[in-house]
């Protein structure tokens, strides 16, 4: 009878090491495809979002990372996003909120180069932005202001030339745009009246 209690309770001590330990919400998915694997964090959400009919929503069932303009039909992406190539350099990496981009977000080719720095705001493109060549050289670099180009957008055709293009809500504008200085000079010269021309 001895050696049953002393059996069972080295049994349950030795269980009550093995339990899980608890995530506290953090809820993670590996994707393996043929030709990446993805590493994203589903993090539980309080609150659904107001679902806009403009905005591509990342969301997870049946093992794959689902994309919609407008509305989702799964569990939302929410926190760390990485996708790897098969020989495990980095293809995309960049943070989910509530089913939509945000932060900054990079991506690379197969061999490691930098194709692209965008940063998001809740599923929008706002930020500065830079574009690089295969060779890792900087191609392009601005900024967005709610999904279009806004301010100077430096095209960098080479490695000491380049040209800028300023944008306004994204289109472009003729030269540079007059600053606040320019349309409000209180020092500027004005014609004085009564003197005509001769």
């Amino acid at each position: 009878m001895k050696f049953i209690y002393t059996t069972f309770l080295i049994f349950v001590y030795c269980n009550s090491f093995g339990q899980k330990i608890p995530d506290y919400g953090l809820h993670k998915v590996r994707i393996t495809d043929t030709d990446r694997t993805i590493l994203a964090e589903i993090i539980p959400v309080n609150s659904n979002p107001d679902v806009q009919s403009t905005l591509t929503y990342y969301w997870y069932a049946t093992n794959k990372v689902h994309t919609l303009q407008g509305g989702f039909s799964g569990r939302l992406l929410n926190g760390a996003y990485i996708e790897t190539y098969l020989n495990h350099n980095n293809r995309t990496q960049g943070t989910f909120k509530k089913g939509l981009k945000d932060g900054t977000w990079k991506d690379w080719d197969e061999h490691g180069n930098l194709i692209q720095v965008v940063n998001w705001r809740n599923g929008i493109r706002s930020g500065i932005f830079s574009f690089f060549n295969p060779d890792g050289s900087l191609k392009e670099s601005g900024e967005y202001r709610k999904n279009e180009l806004d301010g100077p957008v430096v095209f960098h055709e080479s490695r000491d030339s380049s040209r800028k293009i300023y944008y306004n809500n994204g289109k472009a504008l003729e030269g540079k745009p007059r600053s606040l200085f320019d349309k409000v000079n209180i020092f500027k010269k004005k014609p004085k009246p009564g003197k005509g021309h001769a």
